[in-house]
């Protein structure tokens, strides 16, 4: 796993910004990333690892021919290696086991490719080394890992002879191993998040095809809410509108039984009345004769009881027995036919007044000519 603030950890985090900060201070950040790939490090192994940050995909030979004027000329460096590599002066405290397993790599390289030397004896007494010796010493490897080689004029495999033993010692080669393990594990940690990230990107594609599925079927919801609207709206406006039919008919209905009740009740009081006022006829009629047979004013006393009594409902006398008075065809008939223009009353009739101007005659008075 990279460590959090290193340049790889941003470089999967936010690329975009570390491009950006590569592009406007370079050199700065080729020292941040030799310092964390071991402080030590040739311009090829800077290219190679920028290219694997991805940082440097623009710049051409042409940029990087001059990357090495920068890098002489920053005070935090240092030429070593008979000038073909870099070395941070300074190199921070957690860096520094990775410092100490590539130097462990140069000498198990060097020591591997190196035989038995033999030894001669020189003229003032001293051993040196001959033969296959000095054939390797010429060589020098690589920094561990790096596939890439000089290519700017130096020569990265020749080295000063040396008659040391390069081999490596027991603790230097654990401490490489040691570098080497945690260095596979950081691309392991690194291939795993790799992986977590793929299958969370592969979880959101799905998910995302989920809500686009839900929101087609939303949106089909919608359209057939939307119709069943418009049908529901046109429904309601007809039921609306055949209601209005209903209560207009409905009240036209109520009027002419209204104005038929109205008119119902009018002729059954009119008939009412018209059987009243043919008992007052008769009662009147019997007053009349009963007055003439003997003389008793005791029956109208009566009539006149009965007329008051009518007269609560506006049922009044027309004309009086004996009464002379011009012939009305609508409130007088003749009891036996003819006609005359002055009358006698034979019997009083009786009309209804409703409190209009017209009155309703409900029994015409029985009168006979005058010029009898």
């Amino acid at each position: 796993m990279a460590s959090v603030g290193s340049l790889r950890y941003r470089s999967l985090r936010d690329a975009e910004a570390l491009q950006r900060e590569f592009a406007e201070s370079p050199i700065s950040v080729l020292v941040t990333l030799l310092g964390e790939q071991g402080g030590t490090a040739s311009l090829g192994q800077l290219r190679l690892w920028t290219r694997q940050l991805k940082l440097a995909g623009e710049c051409d030979g042409t940029w990087w021919a001059g990357v090495p004027k920068e890098l002489d000329a920053d005070p935090r460096l240092t030429k070593v290696r008979r000038g073909t590599q870099w070395k941070l002066l300074d190199l921070p405290a957690e860096y520094a086991d990775v410092e100490a397993a590539v130097e462990a790599d140069l000498l198990s390289s060097s020591a591997s490719e190196i035989p038995m030397d033999s030894h001669a004896t020189a003229p003032d007494g001293t051993e040196r080394a001959v033969g296959p010796l000095n054939e390797q010493a010429s060589k020098t490897p690589m920094f561990p890992g790096n596939p890439a080689e000089e290519t700017e004029g130096h020569d990265a495999h020749t080295r000063e002879p040396s008659g040391t033993d390069l081999r490596l010692s027991l603790e230097e080669r654990d401490r490489y191993e040691a570098a080497l393990r945690r260095r596979e594990a950081v691309v392991e940690e690194l291939q795993a998040e790799r992986d977590r990230l793929r299958l969370r990107i592969a979880d959101l594609q799905a998910e995302r095809e989920r809500s686009d599925e839900q929101a087609d079927v939303l949106r089909q919801q919608v359209a057939d809410f939307s119709s069943n609207l418009v049908e529901v709206n046109r429904r309601s406006d007809a039921l609306a509108a055949k209601v209005q039919r209903r209560e207009e008919e409905l009240r036209q209905v109520r009027q002419g039984g209204r104005a038929v009740s109205q008119s119902q009740l009018r002729q059954a009081r009119m008939d009412g009345l018209r059987v009243l006022a043919a008992v007052l006829a008769e009662v009147a009629d019997h007053v009349v004769h009963a007055t003439d047979m003997n003389g008793s004013g005791a029956p109208d006393a009566l009539y006149r009881r009965v007329l008051t009594q009518a007269a609560a409902a506006n049922v009044a006398d027309i004309g009086v027995a004996g009464e002379e008075t011009d012939f009305d065809p609508v409130r007088h008939r003749f009891l036996t036919a003819g006609s005359a223009e002055r009358v006698v009353v034979e019997r009083p009739g009786f009309a209804w007044q409703p409190g209009t101007p017209q009155e309703v005659v409900l029994e015409p008075a029985l009168v006979r000519s005058a010029e009898q």
